[in-house]
């Protein structure tokens, strides 16, 4: 089995929003809100928030990384956030996933990072189980907190 990681080019955000929208059915997601022109300019406008990667298997595209960093208050270096990790079904249990974290921790360790971070759903127990074989810990310390919709617009209006 041959394995690459690949930056995609704009021409890819067709193929990133279907292995988006392929991602959000396995995970149970009922809405995607993020749409080709979002791709466009966040992953590869002029200033990108993020960067996307494609995952080949024997040429074939088998699924997708998007990665960021964030500065590490405690760390004092950059770290890697993994936004998406995501391979398809037909290319599952033949070790792409585990090659494709490991190429995005040699980018990490490459850039100078301590440490890699993301989110998984709880109770998804075939991703726990990957990631429990590669080494990763739960931040039992920490909780994620989330503040959207009326919420947030709400508390930026109290900014004005």
């Amino acid at each position: 089995m041959t394995f690459q990681l690949t930056k995609p080019t704009p021409d890819d955000a067709t193929l990133l929003l279907q292995l988006i929208q392929d991602l959000a059915e396995s995970e149970g997601v009922k809405k995607v809100h993020t749409s080709l022109a979002s791709l466009q300019e966040q992953l590869f406008g002029a200033q990108p928030a993020a960067y996307p990667l494609l995952i080949r298997s024997d040429g074939a595209v088998a699924g997708f990384a998007i990665y960021s960093w964030k500065w590490g208050t405690f760390t004092g270096v950059k770290d890697m956030y993994v936004h998406a990790l995501f391979v398809s079904a037909a290319h599952r249990r033949k070790g792409v996933a585990k090659q494709a974290i490991a190429k995005l921790a040699q980018i990490a360790v490459d850039a100078g990072s301590a440490r890699m971070e993301w989110l998984t759903v709880r109770d998804g127990p075939m991703s726990s189980a990957f990631y429990d074989s590669i080494g990763s810990q739960e931040a039992s310390h920490m909780a994620v907190r989330r503040l959207q919709g009326e919420a947030l617009h709400a508390l930026a209006h109290c900014a004005s």
